[in-house]
């Protein structure tokens, strides 16, 4: 059971305190992998938008939504990918008021490394829980996805790209 630094326990906290300290854990191992792979600019948040632009690229609109944050905040995140030559904004074919997000040749190969090292991460867990340990956490964190996002608790705003896996 889980104590407070004052030695309180706290009866009911330890999933949301356990998977806040591994978001942050797998958050500073990535941020550390990818700065020593060259690509010390990418964070998990920029991380995780690379991986969201599609092979044909997609818009900003798009991409907040999928990241669960504004089109601004989602422009920003695009705005420094495309200053560090990550992403590239083009006018969209479709809609002349859009304009298309794409990967450059370094985004590409910045998104070939961000997927080998989530993977190495996930074996890393496999490693310490074991193969059958990691596919309950895997299957328990999905199913309390779905129960959140078919029980409504989630405002539309929120529901990101992580929802598709649920």
């Amino acid at each position: 059971m889980y104590q407070d630094s004052l030695g309180g326990i706290r009866p009911g906290s330890e999933l949301v305190t356990l998977l806040v300290g591994a978001v942050r854990g797998i958050s500073q191992v990535f941020t550390d992998r990818m700065t020593a792979a060259g690509f010390e600019d990418i964070r998990p948040t920029h991380g995780f938008a690379l991986t969201l632009v599609a092979e044909n690229g997609t818009t900003a609109t798009e991409l907040g939504r999928r990241l669960g944050m504004t089109k601004q905040s989602a422009g920003e995140v695009v705005t420094h990918l495309a200053r560090q030559g990550y992403v590239e904004r083009k006018p969209d074919p479709e809609d002349r008021r859009a304009r298309r997000i794409t990967l450059t040749t370094r985004g590409r190969e910045c998104v070939e490394i961000i997927w080998t090292e989530l993977a190495d991460i996930q074996g890393a867990w496999e490693g310490a829980v074991g193969a059958d340990g990691l596919g309950d956490l895997v299957a328990g964190l999905r199913e309390g996805l779905r129960t959140l996002r078919d029980g409504g608790q989630i405002p539309d705003g929120m529901r990101q790209a992580w929802w598709w896996y649920a």
